[in-house]
């Protein structure tokens, strides 16, 4: 900003001095001259706030786009983590209650149609998370294969 007015004020005092000798630049035509220079000065600055706006909002939509990328991917793993955490609560508190009457309805209760859902509920829901750890790990060491393996090829071509 300084650097701007050190500018204008040695453009001023030439405009000045070159009105001195012809007088016939009115002190209109002198701001006109001066708003000229102020706005090509302004012309940078708008150009670097358009360039930082664009570097934002591309940030801000890829930030978006990934997030919501893997809320969609870990919202199913979410959801058969609480399948399996409500549906084994569930079943603890309906088909085998801690009483000795549960103890003795638990054959009985094992049967019916809720704890057999439920049991099933608990089965796939931890088949499912174990699935999605292996899935998870695999992805990791293939990542890391591939990358170990592009610097091998690197190191070995120079």
């Amino acid at each position: 900003m300084s650097s701007t007015r050190k500018v204008n004020k040695k453009n001023i005092k030439k405009i000045l001095d070159e009105n001195i000798e012809e007088e016939d630049i009115s002190i209109e035509e002198i701001q006109n001259q001066q708003d000229k220079e102020l706005e090509k000065c302004e012309t940078n600055t708008d150009k670097i706030f358009r360039i930082s706006y664009n570097i934002i909002i591309y940030c801000c939509e890829f930030t978006y786009k990934t997030i919501r990328f893997v809320v969609s991917i870990s919202g199913i793993y979410l959801l058969w983590i609480c399948l399996h955490y409500f549906s084994s609560h569930l079943y603890v508190k309906l088909c085998v209650p801690n009483t000795i009457l549960g103890f003795i309805m638990s054959p009985f209760m094992t049967a019916t149609p809720h704890c057999v859902g439920l049991r099933w509920i608990v089965y796939n829901a931890a088949q499912m998370i174990n699935n999605m750890w292996v899935f998870l790990g695999t992805w990791i060491c293939s990542t890391l294969l591939i990358i170990n393996n592009n610097k091998a090829t690197e190191t070995m071509s120079s």
